[in-house]
């Protein structure tokens, strides 16, 4: 069944103008990358607030953001194979279970290696840039983490406040690479958008890769069971 997607919402929220000294490149400025090679966070958490930003830089170019107070529930690194550079699944647990009885009738807990679970304090940490915190400071709302989406990610995706949502920022920092909601009934991703398509449909990216299926890696945390995004 196709869905109506009505972006009055997003329009009804204030835009705010923004003067940037010289051209704006976040990676030029350094908004990116702390440390070269950061690579990013995937996340999930529940939506709080959303405002909107226009910045202009001295070229008179105009960027046009949301900014997503999202208060974080559970944060891993992203994690990228070292050969080939493609993401992978991220190490969600410390520990495994093991099966030790006949049939499946009793477990051991072993190690499973380091996890890559990050703390929210370690997060903003790392992703936070003072020049971008200064612009956003009087929509911060407690427990929560401001990320910067261009307003074209969130053309064919529908948020409220109080929706749960996961993301993934470009490296280390708040920029969001990819967006999408979830269904707390169901656990599934209800619609999504971002990455290198930037807008398009959960169900667009899933026919996309259709034919790929049997060799990409599971991306968002998919094949991850939930009990190891609660650890």
């Amino acid at each position: 069944m196709s869905r109506v997607y009505d972006n009055k919402p997003l329009q009804s929220i204030p835009v705010e103008n923004h003067t940037w000294v010289g051209c704006w490149n976040p990676a030029r400025d350094n908004l990116l990358n702390k440390v070269p090679g950061g690579p990013g966070v995937l996340m999930d958490g529940i939506l709080m607030g959303r405002s909107r930003h226009v910045i202009t830089d001295s070229e008179k170019q105009k960027f046009r953001y949301v900014v997503l107070q999202v208060k974080p529930s559970v944060v891993h690194k992203r994690k990228f194979d070292k050969t080939s550079g493609v993401e992978i699944e991220p190490n969600f647990s410390d520990n495994k279970k093991v099966n030790t009885g006949h049939l499946m009738s009793s477990y051991k807990t072993e190690a499973k290696g380091v996890s890559d679970k990050l703390t929210t304090s370690s997060v903003r940490d790392l992703i936070n840039r003072p020049e971008l915190i200064k612009l956003t400071s009087k929509h911060d709302k407690a427990e929560c983490i401001a990320l910067w989406a261009e307003e074209q990610q969130l053309d064919r995706i529908e948020l409220e406040n109080g929706d749960t949502v996961r993301l993934k920022t470009v490296t280390d920092s708040p920029f969001i690479f990819s967006l999408a909601k979830l269904d707390t009934v169901t656990s599934q991703v209800s619609n999504y958008a971002g990455g290198e398509n930037v807008g398009a449909s959960w169900t667009d990216k899933v026919m996309s890769m259709k034919s790929h299926d049997s060799t990409q890696p599971a991306d968002d945390g998919a094949g991850a069971d939930e009990d190891e995004w609660d650890d």
